[in-house]
């Protein structure tokens, strides 16, 4: 396997680091992998560059990555002293790019702790109960049903199925719907992920029964066995704590952008650098 897009991965991310000064400092628990010209380099370092690495080497196994990476983050470390050694700390280009660096770090740094300070473990429940009341939990039944095309097929089949025959085998042999080489297989759904007709029945019919009469809908002619119902338990927090959380972030950085555009002066120009009377800002989307 070659490394090169690896390589290249890492000595970006060393780039990106003040040359000259110690990475991350060693704790106990941050091995030392390391030393360039007496920066130290450690596990972390390293892991944090994997990370940044494309999907398809991130699955490789970390062992197999950290010489290769580590070596990368020791070049950087040197060709970062090399340029701090040449001047080049001082070129404009360096300087630009490092404070546009330094205030995404502190963008980044500063909503990362309002966030956690703000989405506490309670806050955090409130919204979970909140997520509960809004989302019962809804009855599903599993079903089969046989698909097709006219009326009096569809009356035969019951015919066929109260004279003993298989649900399963006679979906396969007569059925047009995609479902058919599955014996009619349905699984389990909901009322609404049904079209009305067949759902309405679906759910009146007691398990282990079929229709009696045939049902219509827009794709033809059904007859339907309802196979089991049950009422899921809804979901625990830690199910939908990725999606409440992600929710919560979106309406506090609202709130935190009105409050810091309320008390600051902003003004937007147009093309031609000039002024742009009674501008708005932009809506969060």
């Amino acid at each position: 396997m070659t490394f090169r897009l690896a390589t290249l991965s890492a000595v970006a991310a060393v780039t990106v680091l003040t040359a000259g000064t110690a990475l991350a400092q060693e704790t106990p628990a941050d091995r030392l992998v390391l030393t360039a010209d007496g920066v130290a380099v450690t596990e972390s370092d390293v892991m944090r560059a994997i990370q940044n690495l494309p999907p398809q080497l991130q699955q490789l196994p970390p062992q197999m990555l950290l010489p290769q990476i580590a070596d990368q983050l020791a070049m950087g470390v040197l060709i970062a002293n090399q340029a701090e050694a040449e001047g080049l700390a001082d070129d404009p280009a360096v300087v630009d790019r490092l404070e546009r660096a330094r205030r995404s770090v502190l963008q980044g740094v500063w909503l990362e702790r309002r966030l956690e300070a703000e989405i506490t473990p309670d806050v955090l429940d409130a919204a979970y109960r909140e997520y509960l009341a809004a989302n019962p939990a809804e009855d599903e039944v599993s079903a089969r049903h046989i698909l097709v095309e006219s009326e009096e097929e569809a009356a035969d089949v019951i015919d066929r199925l109260a004279g003993g025959e298989d649900f399963a085998a006679l979906a396969e042999e007569v059925s047009i719907g995609p479902s058919g080489p599955n014996g009619g297989d349905l699984g389990y759904f909901t009322e609404g992920q049904m079209v009305a007709p067949f759902a309405e029945v679906a759910f009146a019919l007691v398990p282990g029964t079929f229709t009696d009469t045939p049902v219509e809908t827009q794709f033809g002619w059904h007859v339907i066995l309802v196979e089991d119902r049950r009422t899921p338990p809804q979901p625990s927090l830690e199910e939908v704590e990725a999606d409440l959380r992600q929710s919560l972030e979106g309406e506090i950085l609202q709130g935190i952008f009105d409050d810091l555009r309320a008390d600051a002066e902003i003004i937007y120009y147009d093309a031609d650098g000039n002024p742009i009377e009674d501008a708005q800002a932009p809506v969060a989307q």
